[in-house]
């Protein structure tokens, strides 16, 4: 349990309601700024990962070849 849960249940054991939101929000913020750091993170790696190439072990995945039309 982080030192912002703690303070919000004593701030409520104690009856002081704005402690207890303001502990509440501070925790949530932090998780929140937390979460926002990964999600960053997570998409610049992304961005500079080499895409993988598809290698085809057969030949019935690939496109079939055109035939010319005929005029008639």
């Amino acid at each position: 349990m982080t030192d912002n849960i703690k303070d919000a249940i004593i701030a409520l054991q104690n009856g002081e309601s704005s402690q207890f939101k303001d502990a509440i929000n501070n925790e949530l913020m932090g998780r929140a700024m937390d979460a926002i750091n990964l999600q960053k993170i997570t998409a610049g790696q992304a961005m500079f990962d080499e895409p993988a190439e598809v290698e085809y072990d057969d030949d019935s995945e690939q496109m079939p070849e055109e035939e010319p039309d005929e005029e008639i």
